[in-house]
C-alpha cells in the first residue's frame, strides 16, 4: 500500500514544528561546535612552532586531508546506519582528539589527532547537512542552508573571540586552552545525545557506493567546479593566521579580531538572505551575484588585509575605520555578496540529489570541501613563500575565475541540452554522464539502478515513496 509523505514541511500541525524543533537544535548544535574550531584556528597557529609556511601549511592541511579521503564512505554510512548517531559520533571523537592536542605540542601527536579531527569533522557536516536536507523542501531550502550557514559563521566568530582571549590567558601553556576547548565540544555532544531526534527519512536498503554515486545528475557535476574553486578560497582564508605572524610580527588577531567577528557576523546574515533569495530568483542566478562579489573581494583583499592587521591593540572603531580608509565599506559590500555562493550551491546539490541518496550527495560535497581546503591551504604557503601575500590572494582570484567559467559553461550546456532533448533521451543523457562520474571515482564500471532510485525528490509522488525510516534515536 502506498506510504503517505512524511515530510512535515510540506504540511502543518505537530509534525512542523516538531521539525523546527529539530532544526533549531541542529542549528545550536552545529553552533556550538563552530565555537570549538574557531578557537583552535587562533591557537593552532601559535601553538606548532614550524620554521616555514610550507611546512605549516602542510601540517594544517592534514586536517581537510583527512576529511576528503573520508567523505564518500561517511556519506553513505549516514544514508544506511541514520543521520543523529554519526553526527554525535563525529562531536564526540572532536573532543577526545582535541584533548589529545592539548597534552602535548609534539609535532607527530598534533599532526595526527589534527589530521583525525578530519574524520570527524566529515561526520558532523555531513550527517547536519543531510539532516537539513531531510528537514526541507525546494521552497525553502535555501533559507535552511543560509541558517546553517549562519550558525556556521557565528560560532567560527565567537569562536576566534576565545581564541584571542585563550592566547593571552593561557600564554605560558596554550595547551590548555585545547583542553577547555575539549570541554565545550564534551558538554555539546551530551547535549546533542539527549535531545536530537532522528529525523524521518527514505531509505533503499544496502546499496555500493558506487551505485550510491551513480545517482548523482549532469546538473550536479556542472555545479562542482564552482565549488571547488570556492574550497580552495577558504583553504587560502584558513592561512591568514600565518600570514599575520609573518608578515607582521603580530602573534595573534586581536587587533582585528572585532572586525572578524562583525564580519563573519555579516557573512552568516548574509548567507540566511541570499539562501532565502535563492528560493525566491533560483539557485543559478543567486552563485552568479555571490561570483561577482567573491571575485571583487579577492582583488582588493591584499592592499585591505596590510591595513587591518595594523591596528593597534584597543584603537576604537571609529578611529580604526579612519586608519583604514573607504576601501572597508567596498570590501565589506563585495563580501556580503560574496556570501551567496555556499548556501546556494548547498541547496542546489540537495534539490539535485534523490532522497535516498543525500548523504551519499553531501559526501561528494564534503569530498570537494576538504580537497579543496587541502590544495588552497597548501598554494597559499608556496605563494607565501614566493611572492607575500599579494601573491596569494591574486593567484586565489584567478583559480576562482577560472573554476567559476568552467561551471557556467556546463551548466550552460546542461540547460541547452534539456531544452533540445526529450525527456526519454535526457534521462539517457543523465544515466551516462553520471556514469562516467561514477567510474571517475571508483575506477570500474557500475550496475544500473533502477531509474526510479535516480529521480529528484521533487519529482517522486508523495504517495509512492520507498520505505521510510521512522523518527528516532539511532
Amino acid at each position: 500500500m502506498a506510504q503517505q509523505s512524511t515530510d512535515p514541511m510540506t504540511r502543518t500541525g505537530p509534525g512542523l514544528f516538531a521539525k523546527l524543533g529539530t532544526l533549531s537544535i541542529l542549528y545550536l548544535s552545529v553552533f556550538l561546535t563552530r565555537i570549538g574550531f574557531g578557537t583552535i584556528l587562533i591557537i593552532f597557529p601559535l601553538y606548532v612552532a614550524t620554521p616555514s609556511s610550507s611546512l605549516a601549511a602542510i601540517i594544517i592541511a592534514l586536517y581537510p586531508a583527512l576529511e576528503g579521503f573520508s567523505a564518500l564512505p561517511v556519506g553513505a554510512v549516514v544514508d544506511l546506519r541514520g543521520r543523529r548517531r554519526v553526527f554525535v559520533t563525529g562531536m564526540a571523537l572532536i573532543s577526545v582528539l582535541t584533548f589529545l592536542i592539548g597534552l602535548s605540542n609534539n609535532l607527530v601527536l598534533v599532526g595526527g589527532a589534527h589530521a583525525l579531527e578530519g574524520l570527524a569533522a566529515a561526520m558532523v557536516t555531513i550527517a547536519s547537512l543531510t539532516m537539513i536536507t531531510d528537514l526541507t523542501v525546494e521552497q525553502n531550502r535555501g533559507a535552511g542552508m543560509g541558517a546553517f550557514d549562519l550558525a556556521n559563521l557565528a560560532g567560527y566568530g565567537v569562536g576566534i573571540m576565545l581564541g584571542t582571549l585563550f592566547s593571552k590567558i593561557f600564554s605560558s601553556n596554550l595547551g590548555d586552552s585545547f583542553l577547555v576547548v575539549s570541554a565545550i565540544m564534551g558538554a555539546s555532544s551530551i547535549f546533542v545525545y539527549f535531545v536530537l531526534r532522528e529525523p524521518g527519512h527514505a531509505s533503499q536498503g544496502r546499496r555500493s557506493l558506487r551505485q550510491m554515486y551513480d545517482s548523482l545528475t549532469s546538473d550536479v557535476v556542472g555545479i562542482l567546479p564552482i565549488w571547488f574553486s570556492l574550497t580552495i578560497i577558504l583553504g587560502f582564508y584558513l592561512f591568514l593566521p600565518r600570514l599575520v605572524a609573518a608578515r607582521t610580527g603580530v602573534n595573534d588577531l586581536s587587533q582585528s579580531a572585532g572586525l572578524l567577528l562583525l564580519a563573519l557576523l555579516v557573512f552568516g546574515a548574509g548567507a540566511l538572505m541570499f539562501g532565502r533569495l535563492s528560493d525566491k530568483i533560483g539557485r543559478t542566478k543567486t552563485v552568479m551575484i555571490g561570483a561577482a562579489g567573491e571575485l571583487g573581494f579577492l582583488v582588493i583583499l591584499p592592499s585591505l588585509f596590510e591595513r587591518l592587521v595594523v591596528i593597534p591593540q584597543g584603537t576604537p572603531l571609529i578611529e580604526s575605520y579612519r586608519m583604514v580608509g573607504p576601501i572597508i565599506i567596498v570590501g565589506g559590500f563585495l563580501f556580503f555578496l560574496g556570501s551567496a555562493l555556499i548556501p546556494s550551491i548547498l541547496a542546489y546539490i540537495g534539490d539535485k540529489a534523490s532522497r535516498e541518496f543525500r548523504g551519499s550527495a553531501m559526501g561528494l560535497y564534503s569530498l570537494m570541501l576538504s580537497g579543496g581546503i587541502t590544495t588552497g591551504t597548501i598554494l597559499a604557503g608556496i605563494a607565501d613563500d614566493l611572492g607575500g601575500v599579494q601573491a596569494v590572494f591574486y593567484s586565489a582570484a584567478i583559480i576562482f575565475s577560472g573554476l567559476t567559467l568552467t561551471s557556467a559553461w556546463l551548466l550552460y550546456g546542461n540547460s541547452k541540452t534539456s531544452r533540445s532533448k526529450s525527456p526519454a533521451q535526457e534521462q539517457t543523457r543523465q544515466t551516462n554522464l553520471t556514469s562516467r562520474l561514477s567510474f571517475a571515482l571508483f575506477r570500474g564500471p557500475v550496475d544500473q539502478p533502477g531509474t526510479q532510485h535516480r529521480l529528484l525528490a521533487e519529482d517522486r509522488p508523495l504517495g509512492t515513496l520507498p520505505r521510510t525510516q521512522n523518527a528516532g534515536r539511532h
